[in-house]
């Protein structure tokens, strides 16, 4: 088989590395669908025409028909299902490979020298290599005499602390696959996700394998949304279409295969212990077109070739780049009729991994923790279609929906999570983008202080500033005061941007920084453009040669670039954030200390409790919904709470003793993940600021967190009264009547 020019490429690549190092420990890399054992045919050929020998190492079994099969294609002889006698050192053959299961060398290496009749000039093949890892593969590959090669389309680990290094020396990768979609090695995909109550969320993790268990999976999802709710989905976007269905577990599979076939939709079931009989009717009838669906627990994953399927449904949530990429992997060979790919992600995993057309960069080395930020996807709510995170319009040519607008103040495309405050102000000042809000108030003369405190409480974890005691404002005095707070604003803005200086103004050349980084970017001729220029910039010995170095060069400047705009942006975020922090600051001491003695609020009186006041009404012993308790709270302020504390919390479906505010607080929230559709991966953004993605503690030591479900913390550093109000914040968010909650107090 003729190899195509990508093929031939890393092809050469390899075998320049095998004749520069006769040890050489190397992983090959290239898209599912790419052609590896292809290339690994042609390498063969080439290493075994002078006798020598080679072993490959698969992991399946129905893997070792297929392969030698392509091997024999490729004219390389090539022998499966060999006899080994225990004792005897692993089968050879000169001239040609011999295909052994991964699992026999791993138990017979535990006992014995297995490549006794291989030498330093033989090759070892290792297919699937990202399972190298596993103590048995690991034990094989560094007895083995001679050179290796190991191929992966996801060299990747689910764990943040190990990689391959320890095990191969070198990675060459090949072609991403959105070049190999435009060259149309592959097909496109077409990703669509459902309405959010109809989407598969993960569960229980298993901290041994790092991702989410089945029972986990099961037990946090409705049975119908995993059976019927997949049946729906997938009439209603790929009906008729050749499918391959990920399922969660054996009884999910059996239960999503009977879903459909009662639907009169064929399909047929294939799992780890299905008999060849049953297996090779299914993927005959599957191919011929008389069964449409093909349900599996991972079968059809790594290696499996079904050229047929114009469909992936994923009813299934993993933690698992590489588990992701080989279940969409197997709907992107090309087509017959030039036709897509249709991915439907029940489970919403490409909002954790990506599009599988995404430039992902590889690495030998572990790849550490990861960073939390923006989904890289953006969803489409009209025809339910996943797009990449910078896009402007859905990419969907059929459905083209924007995903912002721009601004009329800073004429930049901004997201529609950038215009929350849109309809803040009413018509009040040009519509702006939130990132604009503050200075569109500054310049219309209008009131700083509220719509600055909704932005900052919003986006930051700011905690409410209340005063000591209580003051009177007349109205003439309220526009002195934001009068008052704008001109300190503006002064701490200009002592932080340098403003009379253009030449070192901070802000400004941040936001001329970011803005030429995000247009970059966001424009392929311009990144080429600057690229060609980077690389003009090089020194001749330092510019890459070659297209992988060039690609490789491409890949790690625009990652710099990448990071470079996301410095600019929290530096940009944490000025902004000074400058209201510092006024803010200033602003409430003059009010608080300074008022009198400078003669600034002439009409700002100060009460301290009289003692000849009414004392305030406090709350007695018994029973209060959370409705009501809040409201005596707001109108008086927290005293009504002194001295008094909760003895028990009576749900919507049930009673819980407690014995703390903080107690009644985290109940509240960790019923409402347990019966409500609030889930860790889905709070509303009012709600997100009282989280941490962390355990918090203050400089004395003590915690002002508290864990929820795995890694989830609330701050519970409150007093009683926020713990009321926020309880109430969340049950409402929830959809849900505080009323329905009664505290016992005592």
């Amino acid at each position: 088989m003729e190899l195509r020019p990508y093929q031939r490429k890393l092809l050469q690549q390899v075998q320049d590395a095998l004749a520069s190092n006769p040890e050489v420990r190397l992983m090959m890399q290239l898209p599912t669908g790419g052609g590896k054992t292809i290339i690994a045919g042609a390498l063969l050929a080439d290493w075994l025409a002078g006798g020598r020998k080679a072993v490959w190492l698969t992991h399946r079994k129905e893997l070792t028909k297929q392969t030698q099969k392509m091997l024999t294609e490729a004219g390389v002889s090539a022998k499966a299902d060999v006899n080994w006698t225990p004792g005897d050192g692993a089968p050879a053959m000169a001239g040609g490979v011999v295909i052994l299961m991964a699992q026999k060398v791993s138990l017979q290496i535990a006992r014995q020298e297995v490549w006794n009749r291989y030498r330093s000039t033989d090759l070892m093949i290792v297919d699937e290599a990202h399972h190298a890892a596993a103590k048995g593969w690991e034990r094989a590959i560094r007895q083995w005499p001679g050179p290796v090669v190991g191929m992966t389309a996801t060299p990747w680990r689910l764990s943040e602390k190990e990689g391959f290094d320890h095990i191969f020396g070198e990675l060459l990768c090949g072609t991403q696959v959105a070049k190999l979609q435009e060259l149309r090695s592959l097909c496109n995909s077409h990703v669509l996700l459902p309405l959010p109550n109809q989407r598969i969320a993960g569960g229980a993790v298993d901290r041994t394998l790092g991702d989410y268990t089945e029972k986990g999976i099961e037990q946090a999802n409705h049975p119908n949304i995993m059976t019927a709710g997949a049946l729906q989905f997938w009439r209603e976007h790929a009906d008729n279409r050749q499918t391959i269905a990920y399922a969660v577990s054996v009884k999910h599979a059996r239960n999503l295969n009977s879903v459909f076939n009662e639907a009169g939709v064929k399909a047929a079931v294939i799992l780890g212990n299905t008999n060849r009989i049953e297996r090779d009717a299914a993927i005959s009838g599957f191919k011929d077109g008389s069964v449409k669906v093909l349900v599996n627990v991972l079968v059809a994953t790594e290696g499996f070739d079904l050229p047929d399927a114009s469909c992936i449904l994923i009813v299934r949530p993993t933690m698992s780049l590489a588990i992701y990429l080989q279940m969409v992997g197997r709907g992107l060979r090309p087509k017959p009729d030039g036709g897509n790919c249709i991915i439907l992600d029940l489970a919403d995993n490409s909002g954790k991994h990506g599009l599988p057309e995404d430039c992902r960069e590889w690495s030998l080395e572990p790849r550490g923790k990861a960073t939390d930020g923006e989904a890289p996807v953006v969803w489409c709510e009209k025809c339910f279609t996943e797009s990449p995170a910078a896009s402007h319009h859905c990419r969907n040519r059929e459905c083209n929906e924007p995903f912002g607008k721009d601004c009329d103040r800073c004429g930049k495309w901004r997201a529609w999570k950038r215009w929350e405050f849109e309809n803040h102000c009413g018509d009040a000042h040009e519509l702006v983008c939130d990132l604009c809000h503050i200075d569109a108030h500054i310049q219309a003369h209008l009131p700083v202080e509220p719509p600055l405190d909704i932005l900052v409480h919003t986006c930051n974890d700011w905690e409410d500033v209340i005063p000591e005691g209580d003051i009177e404002i007349d109205d003439g005095l309220a526009g002195r005061l934001t009068a008052l707070f704008r001109e300190l604003l503006e002064t701490e803005r200009k002592a932080i941007a340098n403003d009379d200086d253009p030449e070192h103004d901070k802000l400004d050349k941040l936001r001329l920084r970011i803005e030429r980084l995000e247009s970059a970017l966001n424009n392929e001729a311009e990144l080429d453009q600057l690229f060609n220029e980077h690389i003009e910039d090089m020194q001749a010995s330092e510019r890459p040669q070659g297209w992988a170095q060039v690609n490789r060069e491409f890949a790690n400047w625009k990652r710099d670039l990448q990071s470079e705009l996301d410095d600019c942006r929290r530096e940009l975020a944490e000025l902004n954030k000074a400058i209201f922090n510092s006024a803010r600051s200033k602003a409430m001491y003059l009010l608080q200390k300074k008022a009198e003695d400078m003669g600034l609020l002439p009409d700002i009186i100060i009460r301290p409790k009289q003692p000849d006041d009414k004392p305030i009404d406090g709350l007695k012993p018994g029973w209060y919904n959370l409705s009501e308790l809040g409201d005596t709270v707001s109108e008086k302020g927290w005293k009504p709470l002194a001295g008094l504390k909760p003895s028990a919390l009576r749900f919507p479906n049930g009673n819980k003793p407690i014995s703390s505010w903080k107690e009644m607080y985290t109940s509240v929230v960790e019923w409402l993940f347990k019966e409500t559709p609030l889930s860790p991966d889905g709070i509303p953004s009012e709600l997100k600021k009282f989280f941490r993605p962390e355990e918090w503690r203050a400089p004395q030591g003590y915690l002002k967190t508290t864990r929820l479900l795995d890694e989830l913390f609330l701050v519970t550093a409150l007093d009683a009264g926020s713990m009321v109000f926020r309880s109430c914040r969340f049950i409402r968010a929830c959809g849900k009547d505080p009323a329905q909650f009664q505290v016992q107090l005592r």
